[in-house]
């Protein structure tokens, strides 16, 4: 059975959002997701997390989009609150690379999130910024630095505000709002609606639908895996 679903979760593709609290110091959290859609794309990611510190989390995300393009980001976050009262807050900021076209981009991000807890649920909500560097122009006599490189880059900004709740041990019914700009392109934003329930063994399996709300995107199925350790 867990064979069977990691090997759907690498087939079906996704991504999971950090929330602000830490990750406890030491302890591991492991995601493979998924999302399929009507026209046949698919987007497959690796996501981890893992406890450096009571206050700081590092996170590594690993993506592949219809076979086209390959992406690896390392992040760290850091809580910004001292763990009392109900509000958590926190700060991210990650580098990596994209695969694109036989091109290797360099990525930059930064996040401010924030969450709330609540008997039998939670909620967040995460704005990011990415920005990734512009190709180099092959007439060009010599190839621009990696700073240089930004100054033409790709930006855009998500937002995702999540709610989730447990109705009972064992079940978690997550949805989530994913907004996004990227710079002049049509902005677009989706509902992903999902089931996360425990199965024999340490994993959790999550089964969700896509729906667009506007924007160029197409109804998507949902599939992952969850593992801490």
């Amino acid at each position: 059975m867990i064979r069977l679903v990691l090997f759907l979760a690498l087939m079906l593709p996704a991504a999971v959002q950090a929330g602000p609290w830490p990750r406890e110091a030491g302890r591991t959290f492991l995601s493979l997701s998924g999302e399929r859609n009507r026209a046949d794309s698919s987007y497959a990611s690796a996501y981890a997390e893992y406890g450096l510190t009571p206050r700081t989390t590092l996170g590594m995300e690993l993506g592949r989009a219809d076979q086209a393009e390959t992406s690896a980001i390392l992040w760290l976050q850091r809580a910004l609150d001292d763990g009392q009262g109900p509000n958590r807050f926190a700060m991210q900021s990650g580098a990596g690379v994209i695969r694109r076209d036989d091109l290797t981009l360099p990525v930059v991000q930064g996040a401010l999130s924030w969450g709330r807890g609540f008997d039998r649920g939670w909620i967040t909500a995460q704005v990011l910024a990415k920005m990734t560097g512009s190709a180099p122009d092959p007439r060009a006599p010599m190839r621009p630095s990696f700073a240089a490189s930004f100054l033409t880059a790709e930006r855009v900004i998500k937002t995702d505000v999540t709610l989730g709740l447990r109705p009972r041990d064992g079940l978690m019914v997550i949805n989530s709002l994913w907004l996004e700009h990227p710079q002049d392109e049509e902005y677009s934003a989706r509902l992903m609606s999902s089931l996360v329930f425990d199965v024999p063994g340490p994993v959790k399996v999550e089964l969700g639908m896509v729906n667009p709300l506007s924007g160029p995107s197409e109804q998507a199925v949902r599939l992952g895996t969850w593992l801490e350790f």
